[in-house]
């Protein structure tokens, strides 16, 4: 009778915290709403943002152009780092030694340097190899009209996320490390413009150079940005619920 009561006793007490805790809870929730509403009135109200230049550049046949190229960017990228990275993880997983060093040196050199600062180098290689040869007798590639800044920009990202994504691929869901891959390749693309490439971020910043409109100009970046790496989380979610039914159908 005694542990009955005790046990009563524990259960309420437990049943209490639980209640309070949920209360204190909402209190931080509602002041973080509150919060959070005040911030997006005071971007609504604030002209210095300049809403109606946000408006009117987010369809601006240059932006769109740059968010096309930004895209197509992408999706060369993704495709070149994912299987770049599918194969180190088989050469490291091979049992060779030799290969499983290659593939760690891989990831230790090209993971450990900034994305950007290996954009720079690929964009400059042709002052260490102005002469491309491959070692064949005869062949001359001038390196300056071969790696153009697109090529460059290719190669950099390609080489830097294909290291990050041999780190993703073998942790976990390999969907979700796709995934998780494509959204970095997404961002990443925006330090192309540091090559005077015309992506989002480099239209954004050419208009910016012609109307002076700092703010307006990177919130359209910001905007399209969000909509972009929404869209990409979106498809993940449906490749997943697609390959769920597909196995629920099967089994």
């Amino acid at each position: 009778m005694t542990e009955t009561v005790a046990a009563d006793r524990t259960g309420r007490a437990g049943a209490t915290l639980l209640i309070q805790r949920g209360a204190i809870e909402w209190v931080i929730a509602a002041l973080l709403g509150l919060v959070l509403l005040r911030f997006l009135w005071s971007l609504v109200r604030n002209e210095n943002l300049l809403p109606g230049e946000v408006v009117d550049h987010l369809l601006h046949p240059d932006v769109l152009a740059g968010v096309w190229l930004t895209i197509r960017l992408t999706a060369l990228v993704f495709a070149v780092a994912a299987t770049i990275g599918l194969v180190v993880v088989r050469m490291e997983r091979s049992g060779n030694p030799l290969l499983g060093g290659i593939a760690a040196a891989y990831v230790w050199v090209f993971g450990s340097i900034p994305v950007l600062v290996q954009l720079l180098l690929w964009s400059n290689v042709a002052l260490v190899f102005p002469d491309i040869t491959f070692g064949i007798p005869g062949v001359h590639i001038d390196a300056v009209r071969l790696v153009t800044p697109v090529y460059a920009a290719i190669a950099g990202l390609a080489l830097a996320l294909g290291a990050y994504a041999a780190r993703a691929l073998p942790n976990g869901d390999r969907l979700d490390a796709l995934g998780d891959i494509l959204v970095t390749t997404l961002q990443a693309t925006s330090l192309v413009s540091v090559l005077a490439i015309t992506d989002l971020l480099g239209v954004v910043q050419a208009l910016d150079g012609r109307n002076h409109l700092i703010i307006p100009l990177l919130a359209v970046a910001a905007i399209w940005y969000l909509v972009l790496v929404t869209a990409a989380r979106g498809a993940v979610r449906l490749v997943r619920l697609a390959g769920g039914k597909g196995q629920a159908h099967t089994g």
